[in-house]
């Protein structure tokens, strides 16, 4: 019985881990299959072949004057979100990921943020 009680919670775990992981994913580029084309980490729920996309980068700048976040060094940062490119839903691979189809070949990679427009 001990047994059965250790698989069930070591399986309540994983389920519970994949959904969380995912869940942080969503609105990335999961996969990068192209220079121009990626599978993104949004699925049939919050997007449709058609829809337009724009991808963003992170730029962070470390300044002693900054207002804003404080890491714990206490070096302050302040981070906005700049835009990198635009793209296209061209497929849904199932409820969770989708294809999209980058306008032009920018730097992008697995982590970059997409946002429906």
């Amino acid at each position: 019985m001990k047994s059965i009680k250790k698989i069930f919670t070591l399986l309540l775990f994983v389920n519970l881990v994949g959904c969380a992981s995912h869940s942080a994913m969503r609105g990335s580029v999961a996969m990068k299959t192209s220079n121009n084309e990626a599978h993104v980490c949004m699925g049939d729920t919050e997007v449709k072949v058609g829809d337009k996309v724009n991808a963003f980068k992170n730029v962070c700048i470390n300044e002693s004057t900054a207002p804003i976040k404080t890491s714990r060094s206490g070096i302050k940062t302040i981070c906005k979100k700049e835009k990198i490119g635009t793209g296209i839903v061209t497929s849904l691979i199932n409820n969770h990921y989708s294809v999209v189809k980058f306008d032009s070949e920018f730097d992008f990679n697995e982590g970059t943020v997409v946002e429906k427009q």
